[in-house]
């Protein structure tokens, strides 16, 4: 047995089961077998499934959005910014995403934190495309097409590969970028 582990290692090992096996996995049981802890550690830590389940959602929401987008405004130039994003979200765990897609059809939490990650996602990437581009509403089609392309390649491709990822959005900032240069030209 373990010791000694974080929520984190919690978080960490429900991505990794989400991944592998599904949100029916998604047990007690499995988490501390994961992790070769009892189950005193967990309910330590999180009293009931249900309160892990609320904790793990908010984790998802700024490990795999807050920090992304913290990390893509670093850049002043927004063709740094733009490249910078796409690297990130070649990061983020597809599988465990689509599985997190899926269960949000039959538990109403996780489809609130869902939506809550798709507005934030759509919103901080049209941010991001506004200074490159002409207007607001070029942003959020711009963004919108983003977002549409990540959950469609998640919700398609299991496993989501480098190789799949890379052809579609280097493809998808070659447009963006083909617009920030075809606005900039136009000023």
């Amino acid at each position: 047995m373990r010791l000694l582990v974080t929520r984190e290692d919690y978080f960490d090992a429900a991505m990794t089961l989400l991944a592998k096996e599904g949100e029916g996995k998604l047990k007690i049981s499995s988490l501390c077998k994961a992790l070769n802890v009892t189950t005193g550690s967990f309910y330590g830590y999180f009293g009931s499934l249900d309160g892990f389940v609320d904790e793990f959602l908010v984790y998802w929401e700024q490990s795999q959005t807050d920090r992304i987008v913290e990390l893509s405004n670093a850049p002043a130039d927004p063709v740094q910014r733009v490249h910078l994003m796409k690297n990130l979200a070649a990061q983020i765990p597809h599988n465990a995403e689509a599985a997190i897609r899926s269960w949000a059809h039959t538990n109403v939490r996780v489809a609130e934190a869902q939506k809550r990650v798709d507005t934030r996602r759509q919103r901080a990437l049209s941010d991001i495309l506004l200074p490159g581009v002409r207007t607001r509403r070029q942003a959020n089609r711009l963004a919108f097409m983003g977002i549409t392309l990540l959950v469609g390649l998640q919700q398609w491709r299991a496993p989501v590969t480098k190789k799949d990822f890379d052809m579609l959005f280097d493809e998808y900032e070659s447009v963006i970028l083909s617009r920030m240069a075809g606005d900039a030209a136009a000023s």
